[in-house]
């Protein structure tokens, strides 16, 4: 599914995808008992929540019997990726430097969390630069003329 649009999710939306990752296909009555205390609702509300979800193509479902299996069409990355988008774009004019720097400035990172985006920026940076094309000078070319 990578590279389609998908609409915007709502939190009661990801609440329901976070238990089908979790959890993996799951009922009606699954899934009402997985989603978080707070999240509880009535089965008629979930099943809606879940129809609602199936035209926008972020579930689907398989008939067994007379129930409904529903899985997630989304990865959780697709999604988490879409609501970072968005978050971004609504809180931020669109800037991940902003949103970083903001919990740096505020504290509200722990450092093992520091630590651990530290490093994967650096993994990133590496994979970045193993990507980039070697520049002349790097390879001892001379414009103009061929390496001997």
């Amino acid at each position: 599914m990578a590279g389609r649009k998908i609409v915007a999710i709502t939190e009661r939306q990801f609440a329901v995808l976070r238990v089908l990752w979790e959890h993996g296909p799951q009922t009606v009555r699954g899934l009402m008992e997985h989603l978080p205390r707070g999240e509880s609702q009535p089965y008629t509300t979930v099943l809606g929540l879940l129809q609602v979800m199936e035209k926008a193509k972020l579930v689907d479902h398989e008939k067994e019997g007379l129930t409904h299996r529903y899985r997630p069409l989304v990865s959780q990355q697709e999604a988490t990726g879409n609501l970072l988008s968005d978050f971004l774009a609504r809180f931020f004019h669109g800037s991940a430097e902003q949103l970083i720097l903001g919990l740096v400035d505020t504290e509200k990172l722990a450092p093992d969390e520091f630590r651990a985006i530290e490093a994967r920026l650096t993994s990133v940076e590496e994979q970045m630069a193993a990507k980039r094309p070697k520049s002349e000078e790097e390879t001892g070319a001379k414009r103009g003329r061929k390496k001997r």
